[in-house]
């Protein structure tokens, strides 16, 4: 939820609600008199110290409940290092003011800093609950082929890689939205576009060459894993690519309204979390991965 309302504070062009105060709103713990725009980043700040609260308790759980050199050890102190590192970038999107109609390189390079490292507190924080639930072993993930760590490594990069391209198409929608499909392809293939709105064509191309290799991965560039909750979760990420293609069809079609643009964020937060648990099921199942 924390990420679904940080991609409407970027839509709303709310990301300077609260003025160049961090943590602190308009230089206030609570904000009198807010406006739409102050209200919508206050309750992003909010519910990402919420988050915090949690994660941290993630942590001090799985520092108590589990023994030493624990895979749910390693996943909370993930959890929490990647919770860390997101809220300093949050802080700096807006005390250098990277936000609002700023479309400068370094906003560029930000924001996709910013959604690499939502997506790895994403893995850390389910994988702590996959392995404390006993669904990927109790210990590690064991060691053995190359070939499938490879592979594995390979699609996790080229998910978050399209993701990256993602976030700053999206931002490229709010900075410079098209007002018809026709006009918007032709300014993203003029000469003068914006580097951002170039971003608009290259992101689909990504999408679908990186759906394609997952596709092949899952069903038949891997190992046919042993475990029944590998193979399941392989079937998972099948659906979730199609449910991602769909998605982004239809905000390119209906020029990325900000219900759309969220709902698309959503199934590629899907998406990498199913790769991620499937990758984990794979690598207990088949004992080949390094942990």
């Amino acid at each position: 939820m924390v990420i679904l309302w940080g991609a409407y504070v970027r839509a709303a062009g709310a990301g300077n609600g609260c003025g160049p105060n961090w943590p602190l709103c308009d230089g206030q713990f609570l904000p009198e008199h807010a406006q739409i725009k102050m209200l919508i980043e206050f309750l992003h700040r909010a519910s990402s110290g919420v988050d915090a609260v949690l994660v941290g308790g993630l942590l001090a759980g799985g520092l108590w409940l589990f023994p030493r050199r624990s895979m749910v050890r390693k996943a909370a102190a993930g959890a929490a290092i990647f919770l860390v590192i997101e809220a300093l970038l949050g802080a700096a999107l807006v005390l250098f003011g990277w936000v609002g109609q700023n479309a400068s390189a370094a906003r560029v390079a930000a924001d996709g800093l910013h959604l690499a490292n939502t997506l790895l507190l994403l893995a850390a924080v389910g994988l702590t609950a996959g392995f404390a639930a006993g669904g990927f072993g109790a210990g590690g993930l064991g060691t053995g082929k190359r070939r499938t760590t490879v592979l594995l490594g390979a699609a996790l990069a080229a998910v978050m890689a399209t993701g990256i391209c993602g976030v700053m198409a999206a931002l490229a929608d709010t900075l410079y939205p098209a007002t018809s499909l026709q006009s918007g392809l032709r300014l993203d293939f003029s000469g003068g576009a914006h580097g951002l709105e170039r971003l608009r064509v290259i992101h689909p191309a990504m999408a679908v060459l990186a759906g394609l290799f997952l596709l092949w991965l899952v069903l038949d560039g891997l190992p046919r894993p042993n475990g029944a909750l590998a193979r399941g979760l392989g079937w998972a990420v099948a659906a979730a690519v199609l449910l991602q293609w769909s998605t982004g069809v239809l905000d390119v079609s209906l020029l990325a309204p900000v219900a759309l643009q969220i709902l698309h964020l959503f199934s590629a937060d899907v998406l990498w979390l199913t790769l991620v648990f499937f990758a984990a099921a794979t690598c207990a199942s088949v004992a080949e991965c390094p942990s």
